[in-house]
Parts: structure tokens; sequence; C-alpha cells
């Protein structure tokens, strides 16, 4: 526990430290003025503080530098804004208070010192100060758990709708995406596209190779999916076991054949082997304006329609529909 007195007279010096030393504060810093009481601080100049100061007594009638303005300068360091400043002085005026407290002095004292009131007071502001550390140092912990459960929640969410095995967004958020964008493409009457892409005959692959190289083979197509989706609103997602869906906004029907085109080619370059030659995808492109006379479902249909045609005839193909009940294929 250290105590900094502060004052211009020795004997008033000598005087406290005898009534500290008797109250049991032994650990008592001494200075004659203004500036010599900032530099124990380490405030002027910016130093390390000498020792940790728990309270300060301060005469405000000093030569150079008055009680008052070392007051502000000390409450004015961060180090020192719970540090309690009790003010020794013979001058009680209502003014002088006034500008010692707006300075930031927590107590006064009059002279000449009544020990038990010093004492007491001086018992009283470090009393304070600790209670005011620790309520900080709670909310410090407070908000330090406050973040880590935030950023838990954030984890929590993304892990909700992530897919398990293939990290890329599961259907609770292709079923999210979908809606958000639905509702923007209606507002801003913008085209929307989805493409669902599934694997051919990924049963047989399994029964060939087994679950392990299933999962892989999953794992490895999500990645070149990912990769062809060149903007960062598009939206990939595990639809089911063995299928993908895609969310284009602001993508024509034309735009979403290219992007299929793009990923059916990028699928037959990886040379994946398969029980009848090498793993293809089956594309169903579907792609709508959102009006009033239309429902998410319609284009859904429409996509999962369009995907068992390609697979009806023999997969490695895209085939597609809009909302005008256009058919077409891009066949190998």
């Amino acid at each position: 526990m250290s105590i900094l007195i502060v004052d211009d007279s020795p004997p008033v010096l000598r005087l406290l430290q005898a009534i500290l030393a008797r109250a049991g504060y032994d650990d008592v810093i001494c200075a004659d003025c203004g500036a010599t009481a900032l530099r124990s601080l380490g405030i002027e100049p910016s130093l390390p503080p000498a020792s940790k100061v728990d309270c300060v007594l301060l005469d405000i009638v000093m030569p150079g530098m008055d009680g008052i303005e070392v007051c502000r300068r000390i409450k004015a360091n961060p180090l020192y804004v719970d540090t309690p400043v009790i003010m020794v002085t013979v001058r009680d005026e209502v003014e002088t208070l006034r500008d010692a407290f707006s300075a930031g002095a927590h107590d006064y004292i009059t002279k000449p010192v009544r020990e038990i009131e010093l004492v007491a007071r001086l018992k009283s502001a470090i009393s304070l100060k600790k209670e005011t550390e620790v309520r900080k140092a709670r909310e410090a912990e407070l908000l330090r758990m406050t973040e880590k459960l935030a950023e838990a929640n954030v984890l929590l969410e993304e892990l909700t709708i992530t897919d398990d095995l293939t990290k890329v967004g599961n259907r609770r958020y292709f079923t999210g995406c979908l809606d958000n964008e639905w509702r923007r493409s209606f507002r801003e009457s913008d085209p929307l596209s989805i493409i669902i892409v599934s694997i051919d005959r990924f049963q047989e692959f399994n029964d060939q190779f087994g679950r392990s190289k299933g999962d892989e083979c999953l794992k490895l197509i999500a990645q070149v999916l990912q990769i062809s989706l060149r903007r960062t609103t598009d939206h990939l997602a595990r639809y089911n076991d063995h299928q993908f869906a895609i969310v284009l906004p602001k993508t024509s029907l034309i735009g979403a054949q290219t992007v299929a085109g793009h990923i059916r080619q990028s699928i037959i370059e990886l040379q994946i082997r398969h029980p009848h030659g090498l793993v293809t995808i089956s594309q169903g492109v579907a792609s709508v304006i959102p009006s009033g006379e239309m429902a998410i479902k319609n284009l859904l249909f429409m996509a999962e329609e369009a995907v068992a045609r390609a697979q009806k005839v023999g997969g490695n193909q895209v085939h597609f529909a809009s909302h005008k009940n256009t058919r077409g294929a891009v066949s190998r």
C-alpha cells in the first residue's frame, strides 16, 4: 500500500508521514512540489512510476504549480483515473474546493490535520478504490465472456448451416439463402437462377469403392463447385446425399447455363475413376424473375425436374427450364 504526500512544507511532510506510520502505512513517498510529484508518478516526463500509488495527499497552495493543477494532470492520466486524491489545505473556501473537485479530487482535509480524521478518510478512499478495481475487473471479465459467447454463437450458427462432410452449406443454409435471394429478386425484379448438381450413378461408386472413397469424392466435387463460383454473392450447398445446389442471384438462364457448362467440364477434368468410366454429373438449371404469381417451390420443382430428365437420358448433361417453360439440354 503506497501513499504519495505532496506538500512544500517539510514539517507537514514529516507530520503526515508519522501519522501514516502509526496507522500502518509504511510505504510513503514524499514530494515537496508538484513537479516532483508528477515525476514520482511517471507522468511528467512520461516514465514508469516509481511504485504503485494507492492514494495521494495533496496540498493546494504550493509555489509554482498549485495542487489543483497537479490534481488535474494526475487525473488526466489513464493510470490514475481511479486513484483517490485527497486535498490537504488551509483553504476551505467554496470556490477553491469547487475547483479542486472539478480537477478530480476525491475528498479534502483542512489543516491543521487531525489524525483520526485523516486516517478515516484515507481508509475510506482506499477502500473505494479497491471496490472500483474489483468492479472494473469483473466488468472486464464479463466483457471477455460476452465476446467469447458471441464468438461461440457465431461458430455455432456456422456449424448449424454447414455440411459436416464437405464443409459447404447444408440444406438449411440453402433454404435460407434461396429465401433471401427470392425476396430481394422480387423487390428488384432481378432474374434468379438455381442449379441442382447430381453425381451420376453415385451408389454404384460407393458399392464398388466403399463409403470412404465416396466421401472423398463428395468433398472433391464440393471443392470444384466452390471454385467454379466466381462471385461472392453465389451460394453453394449440399442438397442431399449426392446432390448439391447452387443459388445464382441476378443471373439469367443464359448466365446459369454458362456456369453449369463450366462446372460440367471441371468435373470431367478431375478424371475420377468410376465403375462405368469416369465420375460425371447431371445438372438441372432453372431461372425465373420472381413475381406474385410464383412461389419458391416452383423454382425448385423446375430444377429438380430438369436434373431428373438429365439423368434419365444417361447423365453427364445440363438440362434447363425457365418460367416460360422452355426446356433444353446441353449434351455430352
